[in-house]
């Protein structure tokens, strides 16, 4: 029996029987990847394609084309923006993108690729946390229809222990704040009593 909730629970998942599981636990969307030890890169084409085939609940895909740090130069932007245009034949509900310069976001390179990835809805990822100046990085943010979601732990290692800084992420964001960082089935009731969020996300959410 699927749990009806008060909020939206994305999976964070590498695999289609690990999204497979995620949906029959009730899931509302997946965000595909892989290498998660580097906190996540671009999936093969083919894995996307085989979630495309067997799930019935949304996919959104990470474009992420370095193992470290968030930062891109001609070649890596070329990378990403290959993936994009590649992706986009296949019905996916949207791209998992942030590119960083010097601990803000960069707005050039963001720019391009959204526009790479335009009409597709765009969630910024975690390297929002990495800002040194998230209030004016979130007014430009803000200022980008496209990008209607942003992953946050609070620049914590545990959503738990960044909650004061996802609620003022909250009062800053236009779009979705989802909250993100060791979010188990046994911390969300909590979680969501400080947060009132419309959306967690997590590798063992479910």
């Amino acid at each position: 029996m699927v749990l009806t909730r008060p909020f939206h629970i994305e999976a964070c998942v590498v695999s289609l029987p690990q999204a497979i599981e995620a949906q029959q636990k009730g899931a509302h969307r997946v965000e595909l990847c892989t290498r998660l030890e580097t906190e996540g890169m671009t999936p093969d084409i083919v894995l996307v394609q085989s979630l495309c085939n067997h799930l019935h609940i949304p996919v959104r895909v990470m474009i992420r084309a370095t193992e470290t740090g968030y930062v891109t130069d001609s070649a890596v932007l070329k990378k990403m923006i290959d993936s994009i245009i590649a992706l986009k034949q296949f019905p996916i509900e949207g791209f998992v993108i942030g590119v960083m310069e010097k601990n803000r976001i960069d707005r050039v390179a963001m720019l391009t690729l959204l526009q790479h990835a335009a009409p597709f809805p765009v969630t910024f990822h975690k390297a929002i946390d990495l800002s040194d100046d998230i209030t004016d990085d979130l007014e430009w943010l803000n200022q980008q229809q496209q990008i209607d979601t942003i992953l946050t732990s609070g620049g914590a290692a545990k959503a738990i222990d960044g909650i004061e800084k996802i609620l003022e992420m909250k009062s800053l964001f236009l779009g979705q704040v989802m909250a993100a960082g060791k979010i188990t089935p046994d911390v969300l009731p909590l979680l969501h009593e400080r947060l009132h969020l419309n959306w967690y996300h997590g590798r063992a959410i479910v």
